[in-house]
């Protein structure tokens, strides 16, 4: 097997005893010390540190202020600044949950996260049916990812993080059940040859990958605008025989997560690629108006313009270095 197609499998190493890793030690022992108190605990915490990183004028910010602009041009700058503090609220709040994410049992797991149409995954899976999971990049996409594996063998891409011993970390607790991940320079192939062998892909196709070499994609609407949509579904479906189930994950307060499935989507793929590209962004689009704000809007989802235009994120990140200054 070549190295490229290997299964991605982290590994302790002695340099995280390192110095330039004890920041990182003590912020994972923080993790673990929370995971222990009492769920109000954290979401305090995360209401907290939530506003103080929403009113942060980073790069990031400038860049969900644009997006939630964009997709909802509706709302007042009022609305949209409530809909950010939403986000990081989240995002704050599923970091702090982490520790149970990575170290708790399955049954706090199962209480953490209650599976919604679980069933109907479990069942097409016992069947011998080829599945594949709709999601996109809502803020609570790992709880999902855990929670389906409890139940059925999942296989997903990955992408390394920058700090090896957080890489390390967040890969164990990905392959903590029944998972197997790739790197997402690895391709589809090795993920076709596991969807064939009976995993479940848990696909996360909403970012703007036109840029990347090789990537086939074609615009369709994704909240009222014209966004670069891969269409690399259609063909895995086609490919694999597999059936196409939408999932999205949320927060729902009280310390607890939802991880919803629902229903396989029907003639899909159609033979058409235009076609089940705009399905594809439809469903998505379906699945982050339950909890807009919970939607990573801090991806540059719209970079990609029609018109060949500059990206309506040219200049943030020269402006954030100008405020800090």
């Amino acid at each position: 097997m070549a190295a490229e197609t290997r299964p991605y499998d982290p590994r302790f190493q002695w340099r995280f005893l390192a110095p330039r890793f004890w920041l990182t030690w003590f912020g994972l022992g923080l993790l673990a010390i929370l995971s222990l108190l009492p769920w109000w605990t954290r979401a305090a915490l995360a209401r907290w540190l939530g506003r103080l990183a929403a009113s942060h004028d980073g790069y990031r910010q400038r860049v969900a202020r644009v997006n939630l602009a964009m997709a909802f041009p509706d709302k007042t700058e009022a609305e949209r600044e409530t809909m950010l503090y939403g986000l990081y609220r989240t995002m704050v709040q599923s970091l702090l949950d982490y520790g149970v994410l990575w170290w708790g049992s399955r049954r706090r797991l199962r209480r953490l996260v209650r599976a919604q149409g679980m069933e109907s995954l479990v069942r097409a899976h016992a069947e011998g049916r080829k599945v594949i999971l709709l999601t996109g990049h809502n803020v609570a996409l790992d709880y999902g990812a855990v929670a389906m594996t409890l139940d059925v063998p999942g296989v997903g891409l990955i992408k390394r993080a920058r700090n090896p011993l957080l890489d390390w970390m967040m890969g164990r607790g990905r392959l903590r059940f029944q998972s197997i991940l790739y790197e997402r320079d690895s391709g589809l192939r090795p993920v076709i040859r596991a969807i064939r062998e009976g995993s479940v892909f848990y696909y996360l196709p909403d970012e703007d990958l036109a840029h990347v070499k090789g990537s086939e994609w074609v615009f369709t609407p994704f909240f009222g605008v014209q966004t670069a949509t891969i269409t690399a579904l259609s063909r895995l479906a086609k490919i694999t025989d597999a059936v196409i189930m939408p999932a999205m994950t949320y927060y729902v307060g009280r310390g607890q997560y939802q991880f919803r499935i629902g229903p396989a989507l029907k003639d899909y793929p159609s033979g058409d690629l235009e076609r089940d590209a705009r399905v594809q962004s439809e469903v998505i689009e379906a699945m982050i108006r339950e909890y807009p704000e919970q939607y990573m809007w801090t991806l540059t989802v719209f970079s990609t313009r029609p018109d060949g235009g500059d990206s309506p994120y040219h200049g943030l990140k020269e402006r954030a270095s100008t405020r800090r200054q």
